[in-house]
């Protein structure tokens, strides 16, 4: 068993004009005394039988102590957020008196408690997967060449049915169905683990069993559960298929938690929440950060491009840069070390920073309890080159993220080396080629010599026939900061100087226009 808080015990006593005959009356009784009527951001729940005192109650991280024989009635103080956040388990005596323990996670009979009051809307997820299907149409953004160099890893525990809430699934439905039909990654480079696997059993609250099918295409999308064992299995597999010419997606979504301290680990330490289901709890139910590494270490790819949505998902910033071993990576995660990810407008069919982030990559967005979906809140090509880059998508992401703008969660970027993520989306290499109508024309070659540039680079090209060219410069928000060529020119290779002295450091794009023909091309300035 994992131990990462101290339980604080707060003991106080309330008077109560009766005694608590049941359940009902423990929650009311929490609900006016404690929280004086007020459940805004909250939810209250109250397991249906006595607990004994000196019994134990456990939680994912920590067990209690039932102080008093009665009621046990779970304040989530952010209902909103997923686990792990505080909430507080107030035991409610047979005489009225109340005894409270803060605690970050909920007892591990979740499934067995009931809802009292809450904030949340009530919805009972049935037919959000058929509402997707019926809303998702291809966006095709990739070929099927450079989708043969493509793979990608999709993790989601959920913990067990009760907290593996429908956002989870919707989550990883709609990163699935861009990864297999807007970027065309075949099914066997596409690694799903998630929650209890192909079980049959229910795995989401309401009594719903998650399909396995995200795409309805007839066959099951998930691979293997989200336990230990099958996220070991997966990154086993992800390591003898992908190869040095090939780049890795991992995109991860769930319950996650920050380890305070212990067995001489420096902070922050976090993990990502496995599937345990309704067996006991123990340290096999987490991803740790450092096993994670280690997983990375192994594999051999050309670069490496990681999504988290999890509480405390930025813990995993510096293990993904140091387990890439120096290939080109990039980092993106809903909130930092130190805090919750929440789900957020986008309640309950997604959480928000994800559904961003995918419908970036896809072009528009389903819709949501308070999103109406379709399209984006703005252009996530920021700069005009045709494919959304992870770093676009994570900057547009944070942008519209009601919590990010709030401050209640601050997403996390990295990229090595630097500035990489703007190089690379889920098609692989954001590279342009050369775009014509008709036969192609002796045009193009455009390059730029020692790139990044130094002060002074030179920018080459060729012409087939004599006529008009074009070069500008753009910046990363499409803005133009430099014309270097407005002329009629004759046949064959030319090159004109570019002065970069005055640029800032950053990512730019060298556009070419000769006729139909144009051909981009990024250079980096550090």
């Amino acid at each position: 068993m994992k131990k990462g808080v101290i339980v604080l015990v707060l003991l106080t006593a309330f008077a109560s004009a009766s005694n608590v005959i049941n359940a009902n009356t423990a929650a009311d009784m929490v609900f006016s005394e404690i929280l004086n009527g007020n459940i805004t951001g909250r939810s209250v729940m109250v397991l249906n039988r006595i607990l004994t005192e000196g019994s134990t109650v456990e939680s994912w991280n920590d067990d209690a102590t039932v102080p008093i024989d009665g009621y046990l009635v779970l304040i989530d103080d952010m209902a909103y957020a997923n686990w792990e956040h505080p909430c507080r388990w107030v035991f409610v005596g047979l005489n009225g008196d109340m005894e409270i323990i803060r605690m970050t996670t909920p007892p591990n009979f979740l499934e067995s408690m009931t809802v009292s009051r809450t904030c949340l809307p009530q919805v009972d997820g049935k037919g959000q997967y058929e509402d997707f299907i019926n809303w998702f149409t291809p966006n095709v953004q990739s070929t099927p060449t450079n989708a043969e160099h493509m793979y990608a890893l999709i993790i989601s525990g959920g913990c067990m049915f009760a907290a593996n809430y429908p956002r989870y699934y919707g989550d990883v439905q709609f990163i699935y169905n861009v990864l297999a039909h807007d970027y065309l990654l075949p099914d066997d480079h596409i690694i799903v683990c998630f929650a209890d696997g192909l079980n049959p059993a229910i795995d989401q609250p309401n009594d719903i069993n998650s399909n396995p099918d995200f795409d309805d295409d007839g066959d099951s999308d998930i691979i293997y559960a989200a336990t230990a064992a099958g996220v070991d299995s997966g990154f086993k597999d992800i390591a003898s298929i992908v190869g040095a010419d090939d780049h890795l997606f991992i995109f991860t979504t769930d319950h996650g938690a920050n380890y305070a301290g212990g067995n001489s680990r420096s902070t922050p330490e976090v993990w990502l929440n496995l599937w345990y289901g309704r067996s006991s709890l123990d340290n096999d139910d987490f991803l740790d950060d450092d096993d994670y590494q280690t997983y990375l270490e192994a594999i051999t790819f050309a670069s490496c491009h990681v999504v988290m949505e999890q509480c405390y998902s930025g813990g995993f910033l510096e293990e993904t840069i140091a387990g890439t071993t120096g290939k080109p990576s990039s980092f993106a995660s809903a909130a930092s070390a130190t805090e919750e990810s929440w789900a957020g407008a986008t309640y309950p069919e997604y959480d928000e920073y994800v559904y961003y982030w995918t419908g970036a990559m896809h072009g528009s967005t389903p819709s949501a309890t308070s999103v109406p979906g379709g399209a984006l809140p703005g252009n996530p090509d920021l700069n005009g080159d045709g494919k959304v880059s992870f770093w676009e998508a994570f900057d547009r992401a944070k942008a519209w993220d009601t919590h990010a703008q709030s401050g209640q969660e601050h997403p996390q970027w990295d990229d090595d080396p630097d500035l990489c993520g703007e190089m690379y989306y889920l098609g692989g290499p954001t590279i342009v080629g050369i775009e014509y109508s008709g036969s192609p024309p002796s045009i193009g070659g455009l390059a730029i010599t020692d790139n990044p540039v130094s002060s002074v680079s030179t920018v080459v090209f060729n012409l087939g026939t004599p006529g008009a060219a074009e070069i500008s410069v753009y910046d990363m928000s499409g803005h133009v900061v430099d014309n270097l060529l407005s002329d009629e020119l004759t046949a064959g290779q030319h090159s004109v100087s570019w002065g970069t002295e005055r640029l800032a450091a950053g990512v730019y794009i060298v556009r070419f226009t000769a006729g139909e023909v144009t051909e981009s091309v990024r250079a980096v300035k550090f």
